[in-house]
């Protein structure tokens, strides 16, 4: 049996006594993405903060772990998603397609959690992987699905970090997409 990673053991609680994680625990985590078993790791923290207290939600993330070279295949995708150098498209397009690193039962919602907290945070106000799921979507008036393309996601991407630099509140593309989430 795998470790469980830290972030999942100590940490702030909830008014229930939950442990609680926050986008500063994830791109912590997501830094240190190092192995395959690091990127299992980080999926089941990304998944438990975006799944939240739903337990259908968490209960539909576990299939993914019981896919052939899981770890490898969300390694792959992370490291991606760190190198600066890999168009945030291409990142995207690495888990949507079936001959890269595609894992049964993860969609665009959690793996572009996974690419933005990979990523990590940025000093400028833009932002090269943000999250993208049907909240978000609807908040700016796409189409209800959730199989969005490589493309699409670029276009998403544009949009937010076009629109972020005309709002001198925000600090980042990532706190507008907080505000598209829980308008």
């Amino acid at each position: 049996m795998p470790d469980i990673p830290s972030v999942l053991q100590i940490g702030e609680k909830d008014s229930k006594g939950r442990l609680t994680l926050s986008r500063g625990d994830l791109f912590t985590l997501g830094s240190k993405v190092e192995t395959a078993q690091d990127a299992v790791n980080f999926y089941v923290a990304v998944c438990s903060w975006g799944a939240g207290a739903k337990a259908r939600d968490i209960y539909r993330r576990i299939p993914t772990l019981k896919e052939p070279d899981v770890g490898e295949k969300l390694l792959g995708g992370i490291m991606l998603a760190k190198d600066s150098n890999v168009e945030a498209e291409d990142a995207y397009r690495s888990f949507r397609t079936s001959d890269q690193y595609r894992l049964k039962g993860l969609g665009p919602a959690f793996f572009t959690k996974l690419l933005y907290f990979a990523a990590g945070p940025t000093d400028s106000k833009k932002m090269r992987h943000l999250i993208l799921d049907k909240k978000v979507a609807a908040s700016i008036s796409w189409p209800d699905k959730t199989w969005w393309t490589p493309s699409e996601y670029r276009e998403y991407l544009e949009l937010i970090n076009n629109v972020v630099e005309h709002l001198p509140e925000a600090e980042r593309s990532d706190c507008l997409e907080m505000q598209l989430f829980n308008p």
